[in-house]
């Protein structure tokens, strides 16, 4: 008996692309970029993107073009998500919401399932408590989100799924050949705290480069409240700032001896995707100890939680690891051993995988 794969339709979320999703395999297997783990989900998939490839009518393509591209993914997932077995929405809560609504108002059946990051907005979770019944499942890796999502809106345990997020081990990975690790390094941009990173390091001589987007519409953004002195201060000499490819990043991390995840107070996991890629490098993190965070690792085995905001601690934690960079290996090497157990890429694909299929089955 012939087993034909579930048809997919993926709605992701259009600011990343172009390049799109099916256009990426060439720079993937150049080693230009991470491979992205929706290549591996075991389904035929198709993509609801700005290219609008489930062939809406000439009409509909002219009312599109005057519509926001979330509003263009609701209105035709609601259309066209019909004609297949699962339709998933990676990261789209807006899209995800909305068309659950949607398929409620008017009666429509329709298998969704949807990757949340975060519920526990005040006008996200009111939304999600009114439409979670037309949701077959919600992937939510943050467990404090989970917890939210069942104890304050009233999402069902079951139909919530609990899977890490994932890397890229064999794309990160330190191929250096260089054992000498002069430096360190942070990355990232959202609910970073990247003031109290810059003033634990003052005074220090540890060169240290963060690949982030800053908000720095004054020039001592980094050592000034907003009603303190005016006099501009430039960044320590030891600190460096600017994003990078992805290539550029591992060298990045492969020069640094540990890598800063300094987060502001949130109550999602922000900074897995650095903390992630650091340990695939075999390099230890220092960590805000903030809520979203919490059992992301083992203090003193991965790497070193600190108090949120206390630039104190972050610096002896700084300090601690870069005069002992064999504790700092052996916390790196641990952290490897963690991405390559529980958090490389095919974990979250099987498990995206079976989530469909499971929805399917029940649908």
């Amino acid at each position: 008996m012939k087993s034909e794969k579930l048809r997919v339709l993926v709605v992701p979320n259009s600011i990343f692309f172009p390049p799109y999703l099916d256009d990426l395999s060439p720079l993937e297997a150049s080693g230009v970029i991470p491979r992205c783990w929706i290549h591996d989900v075991d389904a035929e998939i198709a993509y609801l993107d700005q290219r609008l490839q489930t062939n809406p009518s000439r009409i509909r393509r002219r009312l599109y073009k005057r519509l926001p591209i979330w509003v263009v993914q609701v209105l035709e997932a609601y259309r066209a998500g019909r004609n297949y077995d699962v339709v998933f929405l990676w990261s789209v809560a807006n899209v995800a919401l909305v068309l659950a609504l949607l398929l409620k108002v008017t009666f429509r059946r329709m298998t969704i399932v949807a990757l949340f990051t975060r519920v526990s907005e005040p006008k996200k979770a009111r939304l999600l408590r009114l439409v979670h019944g037309k949701i077959a499942k919600i992937i939510l890796p943050p467990a404090s989100q989970r917890e939210i999502a069942i104890s304050k809106i009233g999402v069902p345990a079951d139909k919530l799924v609990s899977l890490p997020w994932t890397t890229d081990t064999h794309f990160w990975r330190d191929r250096s050949l260089v054992s000498e690790r002069n430096m360190i390094c942070a990355a990232g941009g959202e609910m970073r705290d990247y003031r109290t990173l810059v003033k634990a390091l003052e005074g220090l001589e540890i060169p240290c480069h963060i690949a982030g987007v800053l908000d720095a519409s004054r020039q001592d953004w980094w050592n000034a409240a907003a009603d303190e002195s005016d006099d501009p201060a430039d960044i320590p000499a030891n600190i460096t700032v600017g994003t990078m490819p992805p290539p550029k990043l591992r060298e990045l991390y492969a020069k640094s001896r540990l890598v800063v995840v300094p987060l502001q107070p949130t109550n999602s996991d922000n900074g897995i995707t650095c903390m992630n890629e650091a340990w695939a490098m075999g390099r230890p993190v220092i960590v805000s100890d903030v809520q979203g965070q919490c059992g992301a690792f083992i203090d003193g085995k991965e790497g070193l939680w600190v108090p949120v905001g206390n630039v104190e601690a972050m610096r002896s934690a700084i300090i601690s690891l870069w005069n002992d960079p064999n504790r700092a290996d052996e916390m790196g090497a641990a952290g490897r051993r963690l991405v390559e157990r529980s958090k490389d890429n095919i974990v979250f694909s099987e498990g995206i995988s079976r989530v469909i299929a499971e929805a399917a089955e029940r649908s």
